[in-house]
């Protein structure tokens, strides 16, 4: 191996570590994505080639998400909003943090019409709950349907995601799926894969937190059977409904009570898990680079698999998969840097990101 490219291989890695520990996911990333764009400069590529693969990393690295919430009023579509990205700018001296999206109480929900929150290249669409009256539900669906129809700057659909948020808590789900008959599903047409339903307040689907153990955050036996149940049920009635298969997960955003009593979320790392897998691979940066990094919310978890785990899979897998493949000339990014073979390359960029694997290693 040579010395120019030990010489390389190590200013790289010195650009891509220096000071990770003291940064953020996206600072990291940040550095990387520059760190990948001065080799690819550099390199004694061709110049289109150069292009091709520059235009590749930017889009990979600046790429919008865009998710839209739906649901009935109550649902908890600001609550799951709070605790999947609830950590926005730090209040000036408390080192506590202001909540993305305003929590609305069960008689008066402050989310009246569409509320945009932005939050790097995440970009959250919180929409009117539906349930209060027949004309303001035309009226919101109509807002819904609007939003549904814009494309971005390509030409491609604005919204990359449709959240739909049933409340667990009530046996009438009629409202959510008249929402996803009437509105999304048309709207979408064949790109049903664009939907993801999620059934919140699952602490409290048998009424009064029957059958949920307090203390270790999580449904006994009983209230389990009784959520997957529901499930099936919600997923034979999409499947009846509209021909298409959509599998639900549920989960508890988690609340602080009125007596001061904090419930903790439960299945949010599932959930994480969901609307990354639903989303575009180079999509998934801009969700990883701005989730909620309090580690609580998503200690809690059913024990199917280890999601955590699965999370950090998706996202790393998302950078290298997208960044390697080949672009439209047929160039490799991996084997063009530096001039050395692809999987050499890989592996540089492997222990790259591990900077980024330590900060999420911290968090689930």
């Amino acid at each position: 191996m040579s010395s120019l490219f030990l010489s390389n291989l190590e200013e790289l890695m010195n650009k891509v570590t220096a000071g990770s520990n003291d940064k953020s996911i996206k600072e990291n990333m940040d550095d990387i994505c520059e760190a990948l764009e001065e080799e690819i400069v550099k390199s004694d590529t061709d110049e289109n080639e150069k292009k091709e693969m520059l235009k590749k990393l930017r889009k990979f690295s600046n790429s919008q998400t865009n998710i839209m919430l739906v649901g009935a009023t109550g649902c908890g579509k600001s609550s799951t909003i709070n605790a999947l990205f609830g950590l926005g700018e730090e209040v000036e001296g408390d080192g506590e943090y202001v909540e993305v999206a305003k929590v609305g109480s069960k008689a008066d929900p402050e989310t009246k019409d569409i509320e945009k929150y932005t939050i790097g290249n995440l970009i959250l669409w919180d929409t009117p709950g539906l349930g209060d009256g027949t004309e303001i539900d035309e009226h919101h669906k109509e807002v819904i349907q609007e939003l549904l129809k814009e494309e971005d700057e390509e030409g491609n659909a604005l919204i990359d995601l449709v959240l739909v948020v049933m409340d667990g808590s009530t046996k009438d789900l009629g409202t959510s799926y008249k929402l996803l008959n009437e509105v999304i599903i048309p709207e979408l047409g064949e790109e049903t894969n664009r939907i993801l339903v999620a059934l919140n307040q699952a602490d409290i689907a048998m009424k009064t937190g029957r059958h949920w153990d307090y203390e270790k955050n999580e449904p006994d036996e009983t209230l389990i059977e009784y959520l997957e149940e529901k499930i099936e049920s919600i997923k034979a009635r999409i499947k009846e409904d509209s021909a298409i298969d959509i599998n639900p997960v549920y989960y508890c955003a988690g609340y602080k009570e009125d007596s001061g009593d904090v419930v903790r979320p439960y299945n949010l790392s599932k959930l994480l898990l969901y609307i990354l897998n639903a989303v575009p691979s180079h999509k998934r940066v801009a969700i990883m680079e701005n989730i909620n990094t309090d580690t609580e919310n998503y200690e809690h978890n059913d024990d199917e698999m280890d999601y955590g785990d699965a999370v950090k899979d998706s996202f790393m897998n998302s950078f290298t998969d997208f960044i390697s493949d080949g672009v439209d000339t047929g160039a490799d990014i991996g084997g063009t840097i530096l001039g050395i073979p692809g999987a050499i390359v890989g592996a540089i960029i492997g222990g790259a990101i591990g900077c980024i694997r330590s900060i999420l290693d911290d968090i689930f």
